[in-house]
């Protein structure tokens, strides 16, 4: 028998007693059984990991996204920063009404304390991946958070990089191409993996934006226009005499 847990709680026999209640279709029920948990061991991870588990299959996206906010305090406190990073993008993902950039600075700040793994520069802020949350969605991450540094993307043995000062997008780089042609290719990126590493120095700015916002809707009408026009350059039919 599970020995209960600090708070007299059996963690163990709750989880199975939800995964039970699911099976015969009593989500709410079970979502009721592990929330009434949770209020006994508010910091039992487990726990909450089958509840979003829950909200995610019965697309509670809502309550799943604010269940991975919770999580990744949680995470943090423990020093599981990488563990946190993801649920922070799952939270986006789930939810794009979500702000986590207060919790991307909570994550830094707690990063700052422990003694980093890449000893040639600063660790690096947000990792993941384009299938789960789209590079406009990391652009305004990024823009919120205010931060310094190179974003590297890499797709189908491609890689890009977007610069950034103080959240703005300044420069990029593709291949030969730089500045805002790179920025045009590089968002075309659909898949593949990110990575985002802060910087003490700035960049040079070659890409002259009032925002962030006008210049990705200004990119984006760019392709559209071009779209349109090469439809229409090939539906043209020529009549000979």
């Amino acid at each position: 028998m599970p020995d209960p847990g600090p708070h007299g709680l059996d963690v163990e026999g709750a989880i199975i007693d939800a995964d039970l209640l699911v099976k015969y279709r009593l989500v709410n029920r079970a979502i009721e059984t592990l929330q009434e948990a949770i209020k006994a061991a508010p910091r039992n991870v487990p726990l909450r990991e089958k509840l979003r588990e829950i909200f995610i299959d019965n697309t509670r996206m809502s309550d799943a996204a604010q269940m991975c906010m919770d999580l990744s305090t949680l995470y943090i406190a423990s020093e599981k920063f990488e563990l946190a990073n993801e649920r922070l993008l799952e939270a986006k993902r789930l939810d794009p009404r979500v702000s986590i950039t207060a919790r991307l600075n909570q994550l830094e700040g707690g990063r700052a304390g422990v003694p980093s793994p890449n000893a040639r520069g600063a660790p690096k802020s947000i990792t993941g991946d384009l299938g789960d949350i789209s590079i406009f969605d990391i652009v305004q991450i990024l823009e919120n958070s205010r931060m310094t540094g190179v974003l590297v993307l890499r797709s189908s043995g491609r890689s890009g990089s977007v610069y950034f000062n103080d959240g703005q997008v300044v420069d990029a780089t593709y291949g030969q191409t730089v500045g805002l042609e790179a920025f045009s290719d590089v968002v075309e990126f659909a898949n593949g993996q990110f990575e985002f590493e802060k910087s003490a120095t700035r960049f040079q700015q070659r890409i002259q934006a009032s925002s962030n916002t006008s210049l990705i809707l200004d990119v984006l009408r760019d392709k559209d226009e071009a779209r349109h026009g090469l439809a229409g350059a090939t539906g043209e039919m020529v009549l000979e005499d």
